[in-house]
């Protein structure tokens, strides 16, 4: 049982507090010993799987022995079993990164020969600098590719030949995703969730598919995911705390995720919505301190997220909102069939499985509902994928009650300031997805990895909503259980199928 932090705000067991904070720490050193010696070649794929098999294995039964010593000597608490969700977190993202190396299950990553992601990160890498086009993925501003290139170029320091090193980057992505989940335990703290529900809030997390299939990618999506979320972490503490730091921090995190993919400007516009909102209704009287923290979220924000979509502009004349072109000829183009068929129905004259088929697949909503688990990939084992599927319709649907509560909640809704910017940044991210496709129809642009923050908030939701109907007995024994439920299920499901075990 989780003891003394679900019956009070009982302070974390001391040992765990230092565990927590050199997690990270201890995470890059495992990273690193990985980096430096283990080589996840294609030709050793069963011997992978058995390593992932292992470390996965291992971690979960040593996880589950540590709670019960823990729950022996009475001091098994929630901070203490989020710790170890993180823990299993982390090994599934190394085990499917061992499992799946970086020719496997890619967006945009392609050949040397070509504009893709891997080509700009070698280029990076081999001293060549910036690319001279903006064909393709070249568009892209460079600091994952900056970031990436350099752990190649370490890697053929090691004496590493160039496949190796490439497989390397996805100990990099690792850590990104790793990261993601402890911005994401954090926020959840932040909004007040505690006990059981901040156990299934980060639980979810950490078990989710989407994150395990981006913590292998070597593209610039995760790094982008990990740095929105800590902009909005630290977004959420100027939110609670006015000072010039969380305004420093904010503007940084904003400023490195532009750095690593445009489309983040839309957290610029987060921020701008909080800070516009929190001015009025603060009736702040202290305008002088409230620009000065303005003006330092600017400061840091506007060279980061700029100086590259200016350059680009200036070279090759590529707007702020550019995206790389596919003619309307790829059978990725969905634009044939209307905006009403794409959007407002979940039929479709299209049979479709249990995995999504981006070639021919045209309905965003039907789409959307299992690519959001198992990205453009077929993992095989449909019968439990199929639950999986399921489960994961059942945490969205609450989910969405659980925003539409808190929306029609006024007094709930902006209660310290910290779940504004969590609705900004649902509502525009959704507004924005719906608005690229139908400005960008193609099966690609229906993926879920353009707002996986998405699940970041609706976890948050489904955390808050669940800390407010504990005072209502019905609503809670209805909601809780198949909250907990689905959670199991999903985490459960997508761990057997992504790794094989």
């Amino acid at each position: 049982m989780l003891n003394a932090d679900l019956r009070k705000n009982n302070s974390l067991f001391k040992l765990n507090i230092n565990i927590h904070h050199i997690l990270p720490f201890i995470f890059a050193f495992i990273l690193f010993v990985f980096f430096s010696y283990y080589d996840q070649s294609i030709n050793k794929f069963d011997e992978n799987g058995a390593v992932a098999e292992y470390l996965i294995i291992l971690t979960f039964i040593g996880s589950v022995i540590s709670a019960y010593i823990f729950n022996c000597k009475g001091k098994l608490n929630a901070n203490t079993v989020v710790t170890l969700l993180i823990i299993c977190g982390f090994a599934l993202r190394l085990g499917y990164a061992i499992q799946y190396n970086y020719q496997y299950n890619q967006h945009d990553v392609e050949s040397l020969n070509s504009s893709g992601h891997l080509s700009y990160i070698y280029g990076i890498a081999t001293g060549e600098g910036l690319p001279e086009t903006n064909d393709w993925q070249f568009c892209h501003p460079p600091l994952h590719h900056i970031l990436a290139g350099l752990s190649v170029k370490l890697s053929h320091s090691l004496g590493f030949s160039n496949i190796h090193a490439f497989e390397n980057i996805q100990y990099i992505t690792v850590f990104y995703s790793t990261m993601s989940l402890f911005a994401g335990a954090s926020i959840l703290r932040l909004c007040n969730i505690k006990g059981r529900l901040l156990c299934i809030s980060v639980g979810i997390l950490a078990f989710h598919p989407s994150l395990y299939i981006l913590a292998g990618s070597i593209n610039n999506d995760i790094l982008m995911i990990m740095l929105s979320m800590y902009s909005i972490l630290f977004l959420l503490k100027w939110c609670k705390k006015h000072t010039v730091i969380n305004a420093l921090l904010c503007g940084l995190f904003c400023g490195l995720a532009m750095m690593t993919k445009v489309s983040a400007a839309l957290l610029a516009v987060v921020a701008a919505i909080t800070v516009i909102f929190i001015f009025i209704v603060e009736k702040n009287k202290n305008i002088g301190a409230f620009l000065l923290q303005v003006g330092c979220f600017l400061v840091v924000f506007l060279p980061l997220g700029l100086w590259h979509p200016i350059r680009n502009y200036l070279l090759f004349e590529q707007p702020l909102g550019y995206v790389a072109p596919i003619p309307v000829s790829n059978p990725l183009y969905t634009g044939d069939y209307s905006v009403f068929e794409r959007f407002f129905t979940l039929s479709s004259d299209i049979e479709t499985g249990i995995y999504v088929d981006v070639w021919n697949e045209y309905n965003v909503w039907r789409y959307l509902l299992r690519n959001s688990l198992f990205g453009e990939y077929n993992f095989g084992n449909n019968g439990i994928a199929f639950w999986a599927v399921v489960a994961n319709v059942v945490l969205i649907i609450v989910s969405t009650i659980a925003m539409l509560f808190l929306v029609f909640k006024k007094d709930l809704y902006f209660e310290n300031n910290t779940r504004l910017p969590l609705f900004a940044l649902y509502f525009l991210q959704l507004g924005f997805f719906v608005y690229f496709n139908i400005q960008y129809p193609f099966g690609c642009t229906m993926d879920f990895r353009y707002i996986v923050p998405l699940l970041f908030c609706g976890v948050a939701f489904i955390g808050l909503f669940l800390s407010v109907v504990q005072r209502n007995g019905i609503v809670y024994k209805i909601f809780y259980p198949t909250t907990l439920i689905s959670a199991v299920v999903l985490s459960l499901c997508s761990t057997v199928i992504l790794l094989g075990l």
